[in-house]
């Protein structure tokens, strides 16, 4: 026995994963349900926690999608209508990677890498996992790139236009399967990292709480969740 803990300390002292663990109502002192989510990206991630306000949005607005990094800044765009992802002296805005269009309000919500959590308690937590495909974003100079949607922009969707999990869920899919899901952490195509290239979510609003894998359709494009 002891011999086994050693060497389980040790390989989690190698591993940097995110975890992530969900409550059920029922198995809750409070009653409600619970999401927690490590953030284990390394040394110099942005790991600010950002509040983006509720919005009206004017008819024929787009929603722009990004491709967010992990380091400081994680994005730098007015669009969010946050000081915090607004330009800063030196910087310039991102250019968008693709949009969508806008819905009529979206609701406020706190962010770090993902979407944590939004005005009416509907709450994510997030880490990778492993499938037998893997995709790509479009990005110049990637030609095989073909893919709008990341784990980011999904999950803080989600909590703009979202009030519950399940309202979540079908929304992130939609998204996912009409844009195409890639992973950051895919690789690179002549050898992908399958054992990155899915993404995991745990979902819960104040009743319920759902658990959502999407990965990468056939031939770099959609989505399966």
């Amino acid at each position: 026995m002891a011999l086994f803990l050693l060497v389980a300390l040790s390989l989690l002292r190698q591993a940097v994963p995110c975890s992530i663990i969900a409550v059920g109502k029922d198995a809750s002192a409070t009653g409600y349900p619970i999401v927690t989510h490590t953030d284990d990206g390394g040394a110099a991630n942005d790991v600010r926690l950002v509040r983006v306000p509720r919005k009206q949005w004017p008819p024929g607005s787009v929603r722009n999608i990004y491709h967010w990094q992990d380091r400081f800044p994680r994005v730098v765009s007015s669009s969010f209508e946050t000081p915090d992802y607004a330009p800063q002296p030196g910087q310039t805005e991102d250019t968008p990677i693709g949009s969508i269009p806008q819905v009529e309000q979206t609701w406020a919500y706190w962010d770090v890498d993902y979407g944590m959590q939004n005005e009416w308690g509907l709450s994510i937590g997030e880490s990778t996992g492993n499938a037998k495909t893997a995709g790509w974003p479009k990005l110049p100079g990637m030609p095989y790139g073909k893919n709008i949607m990341g784990i980011e922009d999904l999950s803080k969707i989600a909590l703009e236009r979202c009030k519950t999990a399940r309202c979540a869920v079908e929304t992130m899919g939609a998204l996912a399967v009409e844009h195409g899901f890639y992973s950051a952490d895919s690789g690179d195509p002549s050898k992908p990292d399958l054992g990155d290239s899915a993404e995991i979510l745990v979902l819960a609003d104040t009743e319920d709480v759902w658990i959502w894998i999407v990965m990468t359709g056939k031939h770099n494009s959609s989505a399966i969740w």
